[in-house]
């Protein structure tokens, strides 16, 4: 598959995102290993923990001022989904009970790493030696789902080229 092709891929994986939070499951991608102490896939920024689900505004005011904002009526829910720029990445919000939520984080380049040390630029190896074998992978694109949340890692030519934190709704 052409690099074209992988980031159309990845960018419709985006805008998924962006609309409404995934549900992975509707998909099939359960990974077999559901525990109840199974723990959720978490970004953490500059000792800022941002969980999938969680209350966006301490998140928002720890991370300080956006580079700049996006929001649109959401297709999912009553209000906006917002998406928030930060140095590095994006963190994209949904609304919940007259709440903002937590429902995805996009890397936008090699700044921005996993607590395990995944980020744009890594090798494809280093994946798999860092999260074992994916819960899905196709094309260079490894899925990751634990609890509430998926980490989906694009790679071209063996190269990470793209990093996303998704919500997954059961």
């Amino acid at each position: 598959m052409n690099k074209v092709k992988k980031y159309l891929i990845a960018m419709g994986a985006a805008v998924l995102a962006f609309s409404m939070p995934v549900t992975a499951y509707a998909f099939g991608w359960k990974s077999g290993k559901e525990t109840a102490e199974e723990k959720d896939y978490n970004f953490v920024y500059d000792k800022t923990t941002i969980a999938l689900g969680a209350e966006a505004a301490p998140v928002l005011q720890a991370l300080g001022t956006p580079e700049k904002t996006f929001e649109q009526d959401s297709c999912a829910y009553q209000g906006k989904d917002k998406v928030y720029t930060y140095k590095g990445f994006e963190v994209s919000t949904y609304p919940a009970n007259g709440k903002e939520c937590i429902a995805s984080v996009y890397f936008l380049d090699n700044t921005a790493v996993t607590p395990e040390g995944i980020k744009i630029g890594s090798k494809e190896q280093d994946i798999i030696n860092t999260y074992g074998k994916a819960d899905k992978e196709e094309y260079g694109i490894y899925h990751y789902i634990s609890g509430k949340s998926e980490l989906v890692i694009y790679t071209t030519n063996q190269v990470v080229d793209a990093v996303e934190y998704l919500i997954v709704t059961k």
